[in-house]
């Protein structure tokens, strides 16, 4: 098994490897939101079309439009992009890291940005035994002495955890001469999520928030993204940042997604409770183990067998797709992940899992 790291979103490959003839997916790998993309998208897509003959802002206004009506985030806290992979590796280009800390397993893309930016990379390795959460205080400060900046996925793709807001606070306090970047990438997906995110705290030159339109809004093609921070902090960001990366579609469809409420409140419900039910049944399940997850993921160990790709193979024989996590540091003992989908394709992946025999 190669330890190449790959992003979700590619049956085809296993389909290959495993040597199984092509058929119609269920896609369970990539995380976006079950419900789809919001009504008004689709209604409005010809308003949307007519953007295409003409020039977008120069900095993404529309999308800063959207932040600040929903979080009250001024103007000049805040930087628009092409999705938030685009600010991952503007980030630490822009302010010269020489020595990053990322906990493990996490977002593969903190590492390569850093990488590619010159940075010295010190992973730390998240606890089986502690469902993978953030180290203590105590702990993460024996390490973070020796480093500028710390990565923290909040909720963390792929363990599907939540690190503690107050310990990010505790330490962004005492380290004021190191930077804290929170990606918030999933964050809408948790309950009372304006509460959980760091967005309501006030701003600090070394706090930096990621986040993205992408999985909540089901909307990945469009590369829709942003980070806030401290207006100096997002002034020197500006500095190295191209001009135009925001389309003029995603401009517009951000101004469409302003006013969303009754979308955005059913998909809390909906997560809420199948979560729940898809949690319950897979605790009780032989042959895995499954992690708990406050975001629309699960993080799961393959036990029935010593090989995960006598899993990968058989739901694939059944038109199944599930994230194959053996490529993230930490996970190599046969972990897998999943999206929460539809009731129906849920529960289809339930009675597979249920039923596979040795």
């Amino acid at each position: 098994m190669t330890t190449e790291h790959k992003h979700g979103g590619n049956p085809l490959a296993d389909l290959a490897r495993l040597h199984l003839s092509e058929t119609k997916i269920i896609d369970f790998s990539v995380n976006l939101n079950p419900l789809g993309m919001p009504d008004v998208i689709a209604k409005n897509w010809q308003y949307l079309f007519n953007a295409v003959q003409d020039y977008p802002t120069i900095n993404g206004q529309g999308i800063t439009d959207f932040y600040t009506h929903k979080t009250g985030v001024k103007h000049d806290e805040f930087l628009a992009g092409n999705g938030s992979t685009e600010l991952i590796y503007l980030i630490p280009r822009a302010l010269k890291f020489k020595k990053v800390l990322i906990p493990a397993p996490s977002f593969y893309d903190y590492e390569r940005a850093s990488t590619l930016a010159g940075a010295e990379v010190v992973t730390y390795p998240l606890k089986l035994k502690n469902n993978f959460a953030l180290p203590s205080v105590d702990e993460l400060e024996a390490v973070i002495n020796n480093v500028d900046a710390i990565w923290v996925g909040r909720p963390n793709n792929p363990t599907a955890g939540m690190f503690k807001r107050d310990t990010i606070i505790y330490l962004r306090e005492k380290y004021p001469d190191k930077y804290f970047i929170i990606d918030e990438a999933f964050i809408q997906f948790v309950d009372r999520w304006k509460d959980e995110s760091l967005i309501s705290c006030n701003r600090y030159p070394n706090l930096i928030i990621i986040h993205s339109f992408t999985k909540f809004y089901s909307i990945a093609g469009l590369r829709m993204g942003g980070v806030i921070g401290h207006r100096d902090t997002i002034g020197l960001l500006n500095e190295f940042k191209e001009p135009w990366t925001v389309n003029g579609i995603a401009e517009n469809a951000a101004i469409l997604l302003k006013d969303c409420e009754d979308f955005e409140r059913d998909t809390i419900v909906y997560l809420n409770y199948e979560r729940e039910r898809i949690f319950t049944i897979l605790k009780e399940m032989d042959g895995l183990e499954v992690f708990p997850s406050c975001t629309n993921f699960f993080l799961c160990r393959w036990k029935m067998t010593e090989n995960l790709d006598d899993l990968l193979k058989y739901l694939l024989g059944n038109g199944v797709f599930v994230r194959d996590c053996r490529n993230f540091r930490g996970l190599e003992d046969n972990y897998f992940r999943f999206g929460i989908r539809s009731v129906k394709d849920n529960d289809r992946l339930l009675s597979l899992l249920s039923s596979f025999r040795k």
